[in-house]
């Protein structure tokens, strides 16, 4: 999907200020940086899906608009909710595993008339094959397969990507005993039929992680109290004695559970 100009300046829907300038990213080890995502919303004054891009380190971030049903598609995996019938990147997914393909990452490489491209690496046998995607559609797919997603370092060098740490967008996310968490947006929460003005999204959990918490789980309560966001959540945990228990109820996909959580 193509960028213009007042897209590029209008990042509400992700707390991102208008304006920032360009991110620096001095390290020079390789030409490709591996990224995550950060957020999927809506910017607010065009309703179209924006997801953001951010570096392990969570300094640089790259905003790439996107159709609706290509970010109903990454929001659904990120959730861990499956559709009553397959969507398009699914049916992609089940035959490349039949057809005995491995899908090795996916890389966003280029920006040509605020258009960008990314291309996908797969391997069949000996052969290695490179195709050419949507960058939607390449982190769809990565999200699925569980593969590394790597930006080249030129992009997050130009004028849209955003410097995190002035922007102060590290607010808003929580990292604990290997458990990333992140504020739900309400564009986000409006747009996927989730309560509203509740919630924090676990974004990622660390394989050592010891925890019941899964990617893509929405909390919605702690001990019975309502959570509206990862500063209340974190005061929340932070004010538990060692070793105390917390119950929390849990959106996974289309159910809701609970899970035992350690303050530990």
């Amino acid at each position: 999907m193509k960028l213009t100009r007042s897209r590029a300046l209008l990042l509400s829907a992700v707390a991102i200020a208008a304006g920032v300038g360009l991110a620096a990213c001095r390290t020079a080890e390789s030409p490709e940086v591996e990224v995550e995502i950060r957020s999927i919303g809506l910017d607010q004054a065009s309703r179209s899906p924006v997801v953001v891009l951010q570096d392990k380190e969570k300094r640089v971030g790259l905003p790439i608009w996107i159709g609706p049903a290509e970010a109903q598609s990454i929001a659904m995996q990120m959730e861990g909710i499956d559709p009553p019938r397959p969507l398009t990147h699914d049916l992609m997914k089940l035959a490349l595993e039949q057809a005995g393909v491995e899908f090795e990452r996916v890389v966003i490489q280029d920006l040509k008339d605020s258009t960008y491209y990314a291309r996908i690496y797969l391997h069949s046998g000996r052969k290695a094959m490179e195709l050419d995607s949507r960058p939607s559609d390449a982190i769809a797919l990565a999200l699925r397969f569980h593969k590394p997603i790597f930006v080249t370092r030129t992009l997050l060098q130009r004028d849209l990507a955003i410097d995190l740490r002035q922007a102060g967008l590290s607010a808003g996310a929580w990292t604990r005993a290997g458990i990333t968490m992140q504020d739900l947006t309400a564009e986000l929460a409006e747009y996927f039929g989730l309560p509203a003005g509740r919630g924090v999204l676990v974004s990622d959990v660390n394989e050592a992680a010891r925890t019941e918490l899964k990617r893509g789980d929405i909390i919605l309560e702690i001990d019975g109290v309502d959570v509206d966001g990862v500063a209340g959540l974190q005061a929340k945990v932070e004010a538990l004695a060692d070793g105390a228990r917390a119950d929390l109820a849990i959106r996974r996909g289309t159910e809701q559970i609970h899970v035992d959580w350690g303050a530990e």
